[in-house]
């Protein structure tokens, strides 16, 4: 390939990389996202294997960066180590859990590309770019390790209608009619030159599902119902602590650290009482079954305003090694401790330790950061109707939404832990990723931060109140439990599992109207004169 060439293809999959950065929060540009992958795509076309490979590696790391430039210096604070481990970590997670997905689309695009018609080639292309996204988002939790959905295109567009496509197919539907329209765009330019019949047909076949979907979502919010509060809502409440990492894990200030959350749930029981408050992951730092007095003091507090209390802290299972689960908890007003939710979905190397005699990867107080994974439990029952805990990353996985709904949730609850991560470029996206769980669900989600945004937001998506990141704030609001299971819910990724099965028979498609009209017609056992 002339090194001209090469060039212009590097430097359109760099501007596409840069152009889906900015699609996301804080620029939150959500409308170039519809036009971010052109670049990429008319790169592909036409490419090389090789190149083609090359060019998806490049763009997703590039793109990585651009919406997770927080990671290494996270990481390297979080395992107080030197930055240079951070920087390897951001390569081996953006290479090992979102190249090598994308790397795979560009192999089947760059097949697609120019051999199949123009009307199939952007559905076709916008299959292949779900199939890739489904593959980062539940393979790695089907096998081992938690999958890490971080920027899949669909986020985008949590604030825009096309977000509430994700009640029928989930994130992938958003991304699926984007991918569509870019890869129209790219095959209408290819031959408008020469045939602009055939170009005019591939553009209007990437933008149908752009216009679907945008129909769709108009029409679902029109009929969304107001903001006028209903006869059966519950108050709720958020108490975000902002309290800093460093203090959260040393055991002389604990009781100042309770403070904080007590004159948080004072403030919002005054505020807003009978309501249901939720503190954040990891709120406590001691075992609360094993501490009368922090139990007495907590339910004076709320029996003074009528609260019920969800709360995150370490529960301890006396056992010979004993064993230690991130946990949520229920309190009620008199003192009453109802059945815990253990966390099920844990973390590689910050909850639990795949590579424990790795110095790197442990952390000073591991005794009680170090869990167990939690075993199937029913949603917490609560005063606002049985709650479906998300705990942390577990709200970036769609699938156990689905789960919790379909095991009776009437709400989802989402505390979390993001004290170690004081960049907004992790929290606002990470924020809209949680958004989309209640969209997709169709049920209130209440989010507990430790340093924010906490939020209460309702079925469609929208924000009833929320909390600026890394301050101390009390977000007061209300919901309504739900009890009905939007199609997402009931068939969980079954638009995105049909996408994969979609790609082979695009691709062999391709294949045969890449073939002469004589070979097709020997694979087929017929001479071209019988035809």
């Amino acid at each position: 390939m002339p090194r001209r060439a090469l060039l212009l293809r590097l430097l359109g999959a760099a501007v596409s990389a840069v152009l889906v950065g900015l699609c996301f929060p804080p620029v939150a540009a959500h409308a170039l996202a519809w036009l971010a992958l052109v670049p990429l795509l008319a790169a592909l076309r036409g490419a090389r294997p090789g190149t083609a490979l090359l060019l998806a590696w490049g763009w997703t790391l590039l793109g990585a960066w651009g919406i997770g430039s927080w990671m290494p210096d996270a990481v390297a604070h979080y395992f107080l180590q030197p930055r240079a481990l951070g920087y390897a970590f951001f390569f081996a997670v953006a290479t090992g859990m979102a190249a090598v997905f994308y790397m795979a689309f560009a192999a089947v695009y760059r097949a697609l590309a120019g051999r199949l018609g123009p009307v199939a080639l952007p559905w076709a292309a916008a299959a292949a770019w779900v199939a890739a996204e489904l593959g980062r988002a539940r393979l790695l939790t089907a096998v081992a390790f938690v999958s890490n959905p971080w920027g899949l295109l669909g986020y985008t567009q949590v604030d825009q209608p096309a977000a509430q496509v994700a009640a029928l197919t989930g994130v992938y539907g958003a991304s699926f009619a984007i991918v569509a329209l870019a890869a129209g765009v790219v095959e209408a330019g290819a031959l408008l030159g020469r045939d602009p019949r055939r170009a005019g047909a591939a553009l209007a076949s990437g933008l149908l599902p752009a216009a679907a979907v945008l129909g769709f979502g108009a029409l679902a919010l029109r009929a969304a119902p107001g903001p006028e509060r209903p006869p059966d809502a519950v108050p709720v409440a958020v108490v975000q602590g902002d309290v800093d990492l460093g203090t959260r894990w040393r055991s002389d200030f604990y009781g100042q650290n309770l403070d904080v959350y007590l004159a948080g749930t004072r403030e919002a029981l005054a505020e807003a009482p009978g309501s249901l408050v939720v503190w954040p992951e990891g709120a406590l730092t001691f075992f609360l079954a094993d501490e009368p007095l922090y139990v007495r003091a907590i339910a004076r507090v709320l029996a003074a305003g009528d609260g019920e209390l969800l709360v995150g802290g370490p529960r301890q299972e006396r056992a010979s090694p004993p064993r230690f689960f991130n946990s949520v908890f229920r309190l009620d007003a008199a003192g009453r401790l109802g059945p815990p939710y253990d966390k099920q979905h844990l973390v590689p190397f910050t909850e639990y330790p795949p590579l424990a005699r790795l110095d790197l990867v442990r952390r000073r107080f591991e005794g009680v950061r170090f869990f167990s994974h939690g075993a199937p439990s029913p949603p917490l029952a609560t005063r606002a109707g049985p709650a479906g805990i998300l705990l942390c990353n577990e709200a970036m996985l769609p699938e156990v939404a689905g789960q919790r709904a379909r095991e009776g949730a009437a709400f989802l609850a989402v505390p979390s832990n993001d004290t170690w991560i004081a960049s907004r470029s992790f929290a606002e996206p990470l924020f809209d990723i949680v958004r989309m769980r209640a969209i997709e669900q169709r049920r209130w989600l209440v989010r507990a931060s430790t340093s924010g945004p906490s939020a209460i937001v309702d079925p469609w998506g929208r924000v009833q109140a929320r909390s600026e990141p890394f301050q101390r704030a009390v977000v007061t609001g209300w919901l309504r439990p739900v009890r009905e299971l939007s199609p997402y819910a009931r068939l969980g990724d079954a638009f995105a599992f049909a996408c994969a099965a979609a790609v082979p028979l695009a691709l062999g498609g391709a294949r045969r109207r890449r073939e002469p009209p004589q070979l097709r017609a020997a694979s087929r056992g017929a001479s071209p004169a019988t035809r």
